[in-house]
């Protein structure tokens, strides 16, 4: 039995906790398990385990080994796993979950690529804004647009996002183009929150951060359903540009306050996912996918 095999079988018993229970496991017999752990601490030169007639219980010795032990097995399987990536094809489903409007805005028009790229992958996409239990879930990546509270998930940032204050021409027309934040006071701003009645809107001017709160007639959690009643002429929205390019493009909405830069500029869009070394090489493939193609696709009107 090779070292590696050495370190398996004693990680193995102590998991187990008897030599019989992985006797059987391995199709032999306790006394052929309890040799080979006998040859290891022979090897080691000091005793990992302290026998007795229905447990083995771990030595100092023990435990310290078993700590590494562990990070080495660890160690080499990743290592086999990358290895053997580069010559296999992503397979299997790949569950991600995101936000309605990112998903028809920015994936949708991508997605025939990268599928097409990776044809034996299978996509279930969870359409929803709130941050899920992905392990529970069994959802491989979620894509996330803001500021990412601390968790014990893992996220990558994949490109930023900035938004900018428009109107339709109708509005403006009959209610004039403010010329400074706190104009806003006194227009219909619609807002994407919802949780509140109060929205505080932040500028930059010169060196300092002026925040107006606004209000409107409409609050409301879809970005698309935003857009289109800022279209419709009920008053002046806060959206990303990812989501404005034909309409801007097209002169259906005009930008608003473009002198005075939103406070943040800019929030992330992240790959969020379950912690862990070893990330499976189907979230791997989709996440640099979009990292390329999302990269300069979020921000030029």
């Amino acid at each position: 039995m090779d070292d590696l095999s050495l370190l398996r079988l004693f990680v193995q018993v102590t998991d187990q906790g008897s030599f019989s229970s992985v006797a059987r496991s391995l199709h032999t017999t306790p006394s052929a398990v309890s040799r080979q752990i006998s040859r290891l601490e022979e090897h080691l030169g000091t005793r990992l385990l302290q026998r007795t007639t229905r447990q083995q219980v771990l030595t100092e010795a023990g435990e310290v080994y078993l700590h590494h032990a562990r990070q080495i097995i660890e160690d080499m399987d990743t290592a086999r796993r990358a290895v053997s990536e580069l010559s296999n094809t992503p397979s299997g489903v790949l569950r991600v979950t995101m936000e309605a409007d990112l998903a028809q805005t920015l994936l949708n028009p991508i997605l025939p690529e990268f599928l097409s790229a990776y044809p034996n992958l299978r996509l279930q996409l969870h359409t929803s804004a709130t941050m899920e239990d992905l392990v529970g879930r069994g959802i491989d990546v979620a894509i996330r647009v803001g500021h990412l509270e601390t968790s014990s998930l893992m996220a990558k940032r994949l490109t930023m996002s900035r938004s900018v204050l428009v109107a339709s021409p109708e509005y403006l027309e009959q209610h004039g183009m403010p010329q400074h934040p706190e104009d806003l006071m006194h227009l219909s701003c619609l807002s994407f929150r919802v949780e509140s009645d109060q929205t505080t809107w932040r500028f930059k001017s010169a060196d300092k951060v002026l925040k107006v709160p606004v209000s409107g007639r409409v609050q409301v959690g879809s970005l698309a359903f935003l857009k289109e009643t800022a279209k419709a002429g009920f008053g002046i929205a806060m959206l990303p540009i990812w989501i404005l390019r034909e309409d801007l493009s097209a002169g259906k909405l005009l930008p608003v306050l473009g002198k005075f830069p939103l406070e943040p500029p800019a929030t992330p869009i992240s790959a969020v996912y379950p912690s862990g070394r070893n990330l499976a090489h189907k979230v791997r493939v989709f996440i640099d996918f979009l990292t390329e193609k999302l990269q300069n696709n979020t921000d030029t009107p």
